[in-house]
């Protein structure tokens, strides 16, 4: 996975903040520009235009804070800015490709409307074309390793790709994890029966992991790979393995293309109980150059 430029979405909170902290040490990875985007939210349109004036000084002062912020973690990096106008998370959604990286940050709870993107994160991750990172607020420097969640999508695939080739450039530890929970669980009153069928969903739950883990190695064959099988349903698992990880990914199994509907399960799970930083990559597609982008903008620094 290469990133030719990270996203930071920012409103002037700590959740933003963190985000900037998180993409500025990923771009130096990949020898990246960062670009600071703050939307100024349309729903001001209904308002007078002396109030939209000060609103957009306001967020024109912030945007500028957040760019000296930025500047002074990276001076080394190309970092600039942009003011926009419309709804956040489409705006930042619309600024996403395969290779750029939309990343936001947020408090969890999603209650801080207005200040943190919080749950709105679901909405910019259902949306984007290309991968988007979810950054907690309370980040800490002794998480080590990627985890990736594993299912039999493209998207899935495109994940797995992605978390082996993250482990590769960070010089850490893969783990591979595949839930053999099941939605409906087997019917039966019998306790050898139900036994069996739990440990038949077990083996086919190793073999997927056996044939990811010849994909992780063709790819990257020197990282150290793990896989897990668990039994829990695999948004909790997933949050609960990472909780002292450096990146949680995974894919979004619901579509095999970006189009708008909810997102799928396990990522909505994931993102509603964040418990560290988190990418979301969907499956490959071509995206349309001559849409246009939503929203007003101005560059800034």
């Amino acid at each position: 996975m290469h990133m030719r430029r990270f996203i930071v979405g920012v409103d002037g909170s700590l959740p933003a903040r963190a985000a900037t902290r998180w993409a500025i040490a990923h771009a130096r990875e990949h020898e990246a520009e960062v670009r600071l985007v703050l939307v100024a939210d349309d729903e001001w349109g209904v308002v007078g235009t002396g109030l939209i004036d000060e609103v957009d000084e306001d967020a024109r002062q912030r945007l500028d804070g957040e760019l000296r912020f930025a500047r002074a973690l990276a001076s080394d990096l190309p970092i600039s800015g942009e003011l926009r106008s419309g709804s956040p998370m489409v705006v930042l959604a619309s600024l996403s490709d395969a290779d750029v990286m939309v990343v936001v940050g947020t408090h969890k709870t999603g209650f801080h409307y207005g200040r943190a993107f919080g749950s709105r994160s679901l909405q910019l991750a259902n949306l984007a074309a290309g991968p988007v990172a979810v950054v907690p607020e309370a980040e800490s420097r002794l998480r080590r390793g990627v985890v990736v969640g594993l299912d039999d999508t493209v998207a899935g695939g495109a994940a797995l790709d992605v978390a082996a080739d993250l482990a590769c450039d960070h010089h850490c530890e893969l783990i591979i994890v595949r839930s053999s929970h099941a939605t409906e669980p087997f019917r039966t009153d019998r306790d050898d029966e139900a036994q069996d069928w739990q440990l038949r969903r077990d083996d086919v739950a190793r073999g997927l992991l056996a044939t990811a883990i010849e994909r992780v190695r063709r790819r990257q064959r020197d990282i150290n790979v793990r896989a897990r099988v668990v039994r829990r349903p695999p948004g909790i698992a997933l949050n609960e393995i990472a909780r002292s990880a450096e990146l949680l990914v995974i894919g979004d199994s619901r579509r095999e293309a970006p189009q708008p509907g909810a997102l799928g399960s396990v990522a909505y799970d994931v993102l509603l109980n964040l418990s560290s930083p988190t990418i979301i990559v969907h499956a490959p597609a071509v995206v349309d150059a001559g849409v246009r982008q939503e929203g007003e903008h101005h560059a800034v620094g």
